[in-house]
């Protein structure tokens, strides 16, 4: 995927005009020919990959330093739910700009009753392992179906918050962190 027609849809669900927009629209934002868009083999689910690899990335990279940091589990899930709140506060134009089809296929694993893509919730099964072996943690039946829902928890009620009830960046990480990890104590 080109970085100049990712970008033209990053700008586009932004402005809340990706789900409606046809390719020639995301062709003429990225300044290119739409038989140029279509030559290069850039479809819609090929631009949704391409994001869910950035997304995917940017996340990774940024969550690397707490997975190997130290402390216990229950304090590198702490700065891990940080981390993804404040991703989540960076990216909240982009995710509001999304409709549920392509949040679906950024997100989520195909079929019913899936999963959020292992992408995403990799060091949350991580540190919830790591906490039932040291104690800081309860243990948990099914450590990636946990991480669906605690990622889920995290980021969607912390971009509701954010944008609905318009609380503060602090607030927010601060209320959903507490009541998210009470769940995890041992």
């Amino acid at each position: 995927m080109s970085q100049d027609v990712l970008a033209a849809a990053k700008r586009l669900a932004e402005r809340q005009q990706l789900g409606g927009a046809s390719m020639a629209d995301i062709a003429k934002e990225a300044g290119i020919t739409r038989v140029t868009l279509y030559r290069r083999g850039e479809t819609r689910t090929a631009i949704l990959v391409a994001l869910r690899d950035e997304l995917a990335r940017e996340e990774r990279e940024r969550l690397l330093p707490v997975l190997t940091g130290p402390g216990d589990a229950r304090t590198r899930l702490t700065a891990a739910f940080e981390v993804f709140c404040a991703i989540t506060d960076e990216r909240s134009d982009l995710l509001a700009g999304l409709d549920d089809p392509a949040l679906n296929a950024i997100y989520h694993e195909p079929g019913d009753e899936s999963l959020t893509r292992s992408e995403f919730t990799a060091p949350i099964v991580r540190l919830l392992r790591d906490g039932a072996l040291d104690g800081s943690l309860r243990t948990v039946a099914d450590p990636e179906e946990a991480a669906t829902v605690l990622y889920v928890q995290v980021c969607e009620t912390y971009r509701h918050l954010r944008r609905e009830h318009r609380w503060s960046a602090k607030r927010t990480t601060d209320a959903v962190i507490e009541l998210t990890l009470n769940g995890l104590l041992p």
